[in-house]
């Protein structure tokens, strides 16, 4: 009777618990349910049942005129991709590394037939 092993607890207890992998995907659903939640919220909040004092006064033709044209908008957005597309390249180009000296020997080719 005394020769009978005795389970370890936590042994027990690790071999219950699910590995990472099937953890990360249980909670994927989980995750989009959320964020779906979030956007049909946000939906819900941009609704509004009348219009504001200076949208009814661009509607009556007596508001003061946007300062921001589409066209300056277009800009304005142009401007700042390429702006970061420069930026990209800029610390991309900077970020490369070359050795301080080059091997002076030529690469030794055998016949290679």
């Amino acid at each position: 009777a005394g020769s009978q092993v005795r389970p370890d607890p936590a042994a027990a207890a690790a071999s219950r618990r699910p590995p990472a992998a099937n953890m990360a995907m249980s909670s994927a659903p989980q995750l989009r349910a959320a964020v779906l939640a979030a956007l049909c919220a946000a939906l819900a909040g941009a609704q509004r049942p009348a219009m504001w004092a200076q949208e009814k006064a661009w509607a009556d033709g007596k508001g003061a005129p946007l300062t921001v044209t589409p066209n300056v908008m277009t800009g304005l957005l142009v401007g700042v991709f390429w702006l970061v597309l420069f930026m990209t390249g800029f610390c991309c180009l900077f970020q490369v590394q070359t050795p301080h000296a080059y091997e002076e020997k030529c690469l030794a080719l055998n016949k290679q037939y």
